[in-house]
């Protein structure tokens, strides 16, 4: 089973109390999942179809606040997978005009209105428990999430234009930067942020999902921080290494070319610490020896650019500085 499906099992066993959000969620779940079917002189009926059977059970429990004679219809999409898909059917009947009227589908005269009704946030999603529940059922009608374990992306679509500025406006009323796409022809509407995506599932009631995906994020970022702090500790080590050996060949060549002798104590010593302990970084050079390591820095850079003038300028211009 999938993490969406946990998801969905997890939001098909929250039934609000209130009858608001419980009329909130059902709309949700029409408008983006719903069909309108004419039979001739006003038999209309109605029809939602998923492939969750726990989110069909719901809404045909949710639909008693609008409609009262429902069923469910058990059929095989004509597919690869051939899943069982489940279908809410609202037979004709009195209350079908009621409930496409209340939702601003129908005006006052019975016309059509063909656009996505804009009625509904402003008689049915005031409140911010409404909201919730309008997300909630719309992530129950076209919702889906990743597995954690693999990336951060949840999805709504596909939508109509309508659909997805809704959706955007109520998660930014949550604070969640939701975006939108284009996908022939729909709109899809996305968070793919972790911290975000956790959030979502809390505001929308999925709270054991939501401890399971905060859970793997949690995990995944510890993880990932090791994994961070172990390639930049290997980092640091190639480049104490290759520094250190830089330095010893540097040194070599010098008393090669000029012999120790002719170095300043101070330089010659240090030459002799580096060459005794070829693998130390500075501070551990510093540890064994008396001197800093700014000091140690300053006169093993000394080495190299006396090296470096040597194979430049010759033996003689040994001791060159330039400026």
């Amino acid at each position: 089973m999938s993490f969406s499906s946990d998801v969905k099992d997890d939001l098909s066993r929250v039934l609000s109390s209130k009858l608001c959000c419980r009329k909130a969620e059902f709309i949700a779940f029409f408008l983006i999942n719903g069909n309108i079917r004419f039979g001739g002189a006003q038999r209309i009926s109605l029809a939602m179809t998923t492939e969750h059977a726990a989110a069909a059970r719901k809404m045909f429990t949710l639909a008693k606040e609008f409609l009262a004679k429902r069923e469910i219809m058990i059929y095989r999409r004509q597919t690869l997978k051939k899943n069982p898909a489940y279908s809410l059917y609202i037979p004709p009947q009195e209350d079908v005009m009621r409930f496409l009227s209340a939702i601003g589908m129908l005006n006052s005269e019975n016309v059509w209105q063909v656009a996505f009704p804009s009625s509904v946030e402003e008689d049915f999603l005031q409140p911010s428990c409404c909201r919730k529940a309008y997300l909630r059922g719309a992530f129950l009608a076209a919702g889906s999430v990743s597995n954690p374990e693999n990336r951060y992306h949840l999805e709504i679509g596909p939508l109509d234009k309508s659909q997805a500025e809704l959706l955007l406006r109520l998660m930014g009323d949550f604070e969640l930067p939701a975006k939108s796409l284009e996908r022939k022809g729909r709109e899809l509407v996305y968070l793919q942020d972790g911290e975000h995506i956790s959030e979502f599932l809390s505001i929308i009631g999925s709270h054991r999902s939501m401890l399971e995906f905060e859970s793997v994020r949690v995990t995944k970022e510890v993880r990932n921080n090791v994994n961070r702090l172990r390639n930049c500790d290997n980092a640091n080590i190639n480049k104490t290494v290759a520094a250190a050996m830089r330095q010893c060949e540097s040194i070599r060549y010098v008393l090669k070319e000029i012999g120790a002798d002719i170095l300043p104590p101070a330089l010659r010593t240090v030459a002799e610490l580096r060459l005794s302990y070829p693998e130390e970084s500075l501070a551990g050079l510093s540890s064994i020896s008396s001197l800093g390591r700014s000091a140690l820095n300053h006169r093993l850079r000394r080495l190299e650019q006396i090296a470096d003038n040597i194979r430049c300028y010759g033996k003689e211009e040994w001791n060159r500085k330039d400026d």
